[in-house]
């Protein structure tokens, strides 16, 4: 399957005054790169994590870097002993499953949630937007089509759900979801994806909590064993 490549964040993204809102995105897309230099074995088991090495490799200040950090010590990527610097673990197929079955119970409750609240534009949006995308033949510039179509797909459905602590903890999983749909999803497989969101979408149009439950996780089991099998 093909991979690619770190992306190195530029310098330009962090020059002058920043909101808080731009710092977070900013911290979030150090966090996805460290993600995928742990998934690709860039930073190996055993290695110890330099703040400023990694601040100077992706071009970023050391601020959001530390900010990164401080969430893959949380996630279990990353372990730091009182007074030592941190320190890679090792991430394979089980810590694949581990995110997938956090996913499930979250997006499938929140899919049922927002079959009830849902507005109708944000459904047709949808619609619009997975219509367009099945219409592509599959390309490698496909992948990263799917990336931005699929995080705005499952955010709408966090969003509707009608809980921000719900919304906030699946962000959290879906950032290293878009690590592994960049490097490790193949464009042939994505008509597959759209067929898994399309069910959901109708759920969601039928208004129907246990269809849309359903629908949702039978999509995030699929892909957990996917990617368990192909992020070795």
């Amino acid at each position: 399957m093909p991979v690619k490549r770190t992306t190195t964040i530029k310098p330009a993204k962090i020059r002058g005054q920043r909101t808080p809102e731009a710092s977070l995105r900013l911290s979030e897309q150090v966090y996805e790169s460290l993600v995928e230099m742990i998934v690709l074995g860039k930073l190996t088991p055993g290695q110890s994590v330099s703040e400023v090495e990694l601040a100077r490799t992706l071009n970023v200040s050391r601020t959001p870097v530390h900010e990164a950090v401080k969430q893959l010590v949380k996630d279990g990527l990353i372990v730091q002993a009182a007074n030592r610097r941190p320190v890679v673990v090792s991430f394979g197929p089980e810590d694949v499953r581990d995110v997938y079955e956090m996913r499930r119970i979250l997006e499938s409750e929140a899919a049922a949630k927002a079959a009830d609240r849902m507005d109708r534009p944000t459904l047709q949006q949808l619609e619009a937007g997975l219509k367009a995308f099945r219409k592509r033949k599959p390309t490698s510039g496909s992948i990263s089509v799917w990336v931005k179509l699929d995080d705005e797909f499952h955010s709408a459905i966090a969003a509707a759900a009608g809980s921000p602590r719900l919304a906030a903890d699946i962000v959290r999983y879906r950032l290293m979801n878009r690590v592994f749909n960049r490097s490790h999803t193949d464009a042939s497989v994505l008509q597959q994806a759209a067929e898994e969101h399309e069910a959901i979408l109708n759920a969601l149009r039928r208004r129907s909590p246990d269809e849309a439950r359903q629908a949702m996780r039978e999509h995030l089991e699929e892909w957990q064993r996917f990617f368990a099998n192909h992020l070795r």
